[in-house]
């Protein structure tokens, strides 16, 4: 099996990269195939397609495109096919000012994902994992050993093994950054994992698949919880503190497929600049919801400045 890199950034004479990485994403990497239609099939219904278009996804790869686009020095860590897909996924994050240093090419096919969306931005979306099952504890802790992570907050997701996540969680947390952990898809996490995270990201259906009350996340470790609720908005969830519920921005939604990813990175982007938890958050659910106004996971992925327009007149 061939393994690659692709060209690394400037390397000190310690072998880590040059400046540090404000956000550094650990994910999937996915070409995604998007079937616009008018109302999403019923099981056994045949439908048409609207409008089709080949996209880019994954929610690592979403996460990191969102976080630079933003403004942020992001590093995506993952694992794409050596392969057309591979190199234009590879591409797509160049373009968006993402540092893929740290993507390992495989002889194993891209990602993929179809995403089916209807006329009010609901989704379907199946997967295919392909090269992203291969991302390896090894891979991670090779990439984050060349990284200077002063300060750093560093974002993972279920999309890639569990055991890549753990070891950037305990990496993340045994050299000053922060852990931020999006548990999707939602599976059981072994208590010292969640232990580490400094802020949970869960949706609302999430938080329930994960098989712990909030109280006990807490008593796990877990610094602070964010309950991501669509258009309704967020709920924050802190130890010793009364819940505290943010309202969305109102927009017509095209598609609200991108809208969690957005979310998580312009939090971490948000923590990263030292905003507190609950501006953070205001700030990251105008960024989701303006992500939904674009068709495909990164169709509108907003600029620093977009948000912190809209957050001005919300607040």
């Amino acid at each position: 099996m061939r393994l690659a890199y692709a060209k690394s950034r400037r390397l000190s004479s310690s072998g880590v990269t040059t400046g540090v990485t404000q956000i550094v994403v650990i994910g999937a990497i996915n070409a995604d195939h998007v079937l616009a239609v008018g109302s999403l099939p019923q099981p056994g219904e045949t439908i048409t397609c609207t409008r089709e278009i080949a996209a880019h996804g994954g929610k690592g790869a979403n996460q990191a495109a969102a976080a630079a686009t933003l403004g942020m020095d992001t590093a995506l860590i993952g694992v794409v096919g050596d392969d057309p897909l591979g190199s234009r996924e590879r591409a797509a994050l160049e373009q968006a000012g993402v540092d893929t240093s740290f993507i390992r090419a495989t002889d194993t096919p891209t990602g993929s994902a179809t995403v089916v969306v209807d006329n009010d931005g609901a989704n379907m979306i199946i997967v295919q994992p392909g090269a992203n099952a291969e991302l390896s504890e090894d891979d991670v802790r090779a990439a984050m050993q060349r990284m200077d992570l002063s300060g750093s907050v560093v974002l993972a997701s279920l999309e890639v093994p569990l055991d890549a996540v753990a070891a950037a969680a305990e990496y993340a947390r045994s050299h000053g950054a922060r852990f931020v952990l999006n548990p999707a898809p939602a599976m059981h996490l072994a208590p010292y994992l969640l232990g580490w995270c400094d802020v949970l990201l869960p949706n609302a259906v999430e938080q329930l698949q994960l098989g712990y009350s909030g109280s006990e996340l807490f008593e796990l470790g877990v610094g602070a919880i964010v309950i991501t609720q669509g258009a309704d908005g967020v709920e924050v969830l802190r130890p010793d503190r009364a819940p505290m519920h943010i309202e969305s921005l109102h927009v017509e939604a095209r598609d609200t497929t991108g809208a969690g990813d957005a979310f998580c990175a312009a939090l971490c982007a948000a923590l990263r600049r030292d905003m507190d938890l609950e501006r953070a958050c205001r700030f990251a659910v105008i960024a989701g919801a303006l992500a939904t106004t674009g068709l495909g996971a990164r169709g509108h992925l907003p600029s620093w400045d977009e948000v912190e327009r809209h957050l001005g007149r919300a607040v």
